[in-house]
């Protein structure tokens, strides 16, 4: 009686043991057997802020996914088994040019190859094209108001050395030598003499090496400069086109319409007085074409 419960016991430990070798390999075979797969390597947005794309996480095992960069957001960063992942971008893409953004680690319990990565880029947006060409025309027969600050008023106001003043939102730069006894300012001639034709106001600046110096506009450069003087202005004043310091540059000239059409190519130029008498400017005309 006693050997047969021995036996009975012995073959129950027996099962317990094959159960409890059974259960860890099964658990070991899950471990071994799980697998994680993306869809793509790479995900590229769009230029627009709030581009999405997708890609998918392949398993059966429960996964994480950890962003790291910036510039986008994940719609899910865990579960369990096969899913799908939208990534979105936060904000517009940078002008013209695509841009790495970061990346996506994707981990899976029981897997033993790795962590898969996912790069994250975002196309640039389109530049914006450039205009036609710009044309500034400045009035100086509208008064001091023209510019900011306000242009010196008659003579009892008259400036002399470097001064910038802006007009139409751009940077213009007036020089008068002091050393030449050169000064600038805005003149109504009609004060002294009403019965002065128009165009009879305007910028008075003198004498040698006096100059007025043009604005500098992004992507363009300067194609054209007409003026057109006061019916006061001295007939001997000796008016020339230079570079922005000063420097020679090529250009045909029509003195009829006082055009100069540019043959170089500069972001900007200067009228300067090359005698020692006085200008009288009533308007400019400035022309930009779009930099080659």
């Amino acid at each position: 009686m006693q050997t047969f419960r021995f036996t009975r016991a012995f073959a129950g430990l027996l099962l317990l043991a094959s159960a409890f070798t059974m259960t860890a390999c099964s658990s070991d075979d899950d471990k071994n057997t799980a697998t994680l797969t993306v869809g793509t390597d790479n995900i590229l947005l769009g230029a627009e802020a709030g581009a999405s794309e997708t890609f998918t996480v392949t398993t059966t095992a429960a996964w994480k996914a950890v962003a790291s960069g910036g510039g986008f957001s994940l719609d899910r960063t865990e579960g369990t088994g096969d899913a799908t992942i939208r990534v979105t971008a936060a904000a517009a893409g940078a002008n013209g040019e695509e841009k790495r953004l970061g990346s996506i680690a994707i981990t899976a319990t029981g897997v033993v190859d790795g962590v898969k990565t996912v790069t994250v880029s975002q196309q640039g947006t389109a530049p914006e094209p450039l205009p036609g060409d710009i044309t500034l025309i400045v009035d100086f027969t509208q008064g001091t108001g023209i510019a900011t600050p306000a242009l010196p008023n008659q003579k009892a106001e008259a400036t002399s050395g470097l001064k910038e003043y802006t007009i139409q939102g751009h940077t213009f730069v007036f020089f008068a030598d002091a050393e030449e006894n050169g000064v600038f300012y805005w003149i109504d001639n009609a004060a002294f003499n009403p019965a002065l034709p128009e165009p009879n106001k305007g910028l008075y600046i003198s004498k040698l090496g006096a100059y007025v110096k043009f604005p500098v506009i992004a992507g363009r450069t300067l194609a054209k400069v007409s003026y057109l003087s006061t019916s006061s202005q001295s007939g001997d004043t000796k008016i020339d086109l230079v570079g922005g310091d000063g420097e020679d540059i090529q250009y045909t000239f029509d003195a009829a319409s006082g055009t100069y059409e540019l043959i170089d190519a500069v972001q900007t130029a200067r009228l300067e007085i090359i005698n020692s008498k006085n200008a009288q400017f009533a308007r400019l005309m400035l022309v930009y074409s779009a930099a080659e």
